[in-house]
């Protein structure tokens, strides 16, 4: 009998003492939201927001999850299907159809009235918009592309960095006549090929993108296919090396990294990546000279974060939501990732930054002239999504690429 009241007398002071921590953990612990981001290139700003935020409510905790860009959509339409999806996650506006499809799943929270605006440019905010409502914060980043070069390499063989593009090809064959591989390429992702096709279609034919940003040029015209077909030569031509064609994004950023070749054409957010891949790098960098002197600067707007519609902290959500939206949030984002600042009041990292924002003329993005005029049930930017890769590996002619595309976009929409 005294064995069984020591046993009750144990159970129920155990029971005390977890209820007493479970009172003790109620009032010290914290809300945990769980954070999706799309890409390790990311990954050091994300965790800078992360830290700034928490220490600003530390009673809400973000824990981050890194996903990689070519399942990153994939997984995040699944886990919004399955109910269980990040409280925080990031998508890319309008540039995508991603959002509009989270959107139609009832995925993301609207965000109209409830996000301050106000000192963004309007092209930066336009392409958070799904049918007049808003879901995403913006981003004070101008997600441009860029030529880095290795000084290095250039200082080597006596190279200049280049005032016209007939210089900037001359360059490439005097170091392809070196042994040397000008242009760090990797055509296994679509974007590696759009970031690249940019600035050559805005330094050979800028007034054909200004054109068709206004509705006042088609695919169809021959100013296009002259910039694909210089695409063609510069890969015959050997430009992008030998092996391009299996090279990767990771693979195409760390041979540039690592001095094994003398530049590489990418997105202006890339330049943390290649001094975190190898801090002794000697790096600089360059917008794309046009035919007759000058540079040009493809420029899009950065996007930040969507939150789950079904979130169960919807309040920490939006606290978030909202942090990530001030200066104060995206000053460090600037930094962290070396973006170029496109919010005023923002401050370049660097001369390097400050070189990569420096440019005569400012151009629209191709990718986003497609779908400005879709045709109903087809999507233009998918295409080329699809398809790019096919014509950059020959199983596609750029006169039938540009025909797929073109017959993708109603004309009559146009102003």
């Amino acid at each position: 009998m005294p064995n069984k009241i020591w046993r009750l007398v144990f159970v129920i002071g155990l029971v005390l003492l977890v209820l007493q921590l479970g009172v003790a953990g109620a009032k010290e612990g914290k809300i945990v939201l769980r954070m999706w981001e799309h890409t390790p290139q990311f990954e050091d700003s994300t965790k800078a927001l992360i830290k700034a935020f928490e220490a600003k409510y530390p009673n809400i905790k973000i824990e981050l999850e890194i996903k990689t860009p070519d399942q990153y959509n994939t997984l995040l339409n699944t886990v919004i299907q399955a109910g269980d999806a990040p409280d925080i996650f990031w998508q890319n506006g309008t540039k995508t159809t991603d959002l509009a499809n989270i959107v139609k799943m009832g995925g993301a929270m609207d965000l109209t009235g409830k996000i301050d605006l106000s000192g963004y440019d309007k092209m930066a905010t336009d392409i958070l918009y799904i049918n007049g409502r808003l879901y995403q914060t913006p981003g004070a980043s101008i997600d441009t592309r860029a030529v880095y070069y290795n000084k290095d390499i250039f200082a080597k063989y006596g190279i200049a960095v280049p005032e016209t593009l007939s210089e900037m090809e001359k360059i490439c064959e005097t170091l392809v006549a070196k042994g040397v591989t000008p242009i760090s390429f990797g055509a296994k992702l679509s974007w590696n090929i759009l970031f690249l096709f940019e600035p050559v279609l805005a330094a050979v034919s800028p007034d054909w993108l200004d054109e068709a940003a206004a509705g006042k040029a088609k695919l169809s015209d021959p100013r296009l296919l002259q910039v694909f077909k210089k695409f063609e030569e510069w890969a015959d031509k050997g430009f992008f090396g030998r092996n391009y064609l299996g090279v990767d994004e990771g693979a195409m950023l760390l041979n540039f990294s690592k001095g094994n070749t003398a530049m590489c054409i990418t997105g202006s957010w890339n330049a943390e990546t290649f001094t975190k891949n190898n801090p002794d790098l000697n790096l600089g960098a360059f917008q794309m000279p046009m035919e007759n002197g000058g540079r040009v600067m493809v420029v899009t707007y950065s996007t930040g974060y969507c939150g789950y519609a079904k979130t169960r902290h919807p309040e920490e959500v939006l606290k978030f939501l909202r942090f990530a939206t001030t200066r104060e949030a995206q000053q460090i984002v600037v930094e962290t990732q070396g973006n170029v600042p496109g919010l005023q009041g923002l401050k370049a990292k660097n001369e390097l930054i400050q070189s990569i924002g420096t440019a005569d003329r400012q151009v629209e993005s191709f990718y986003n002239i497609l779908g400005f005029w879709p045709k109903e049930g087809k999507n233009p930017r998918k295409i080329w999504e699809e398809d790019s890769i096919k014509w950059v590996s020959g199983k596609l002619t750029a006169e039938e690429f540009i025909a797929r595309l073109e017959d993708a976009i109603d004309y009559s929409k146009m102003k």
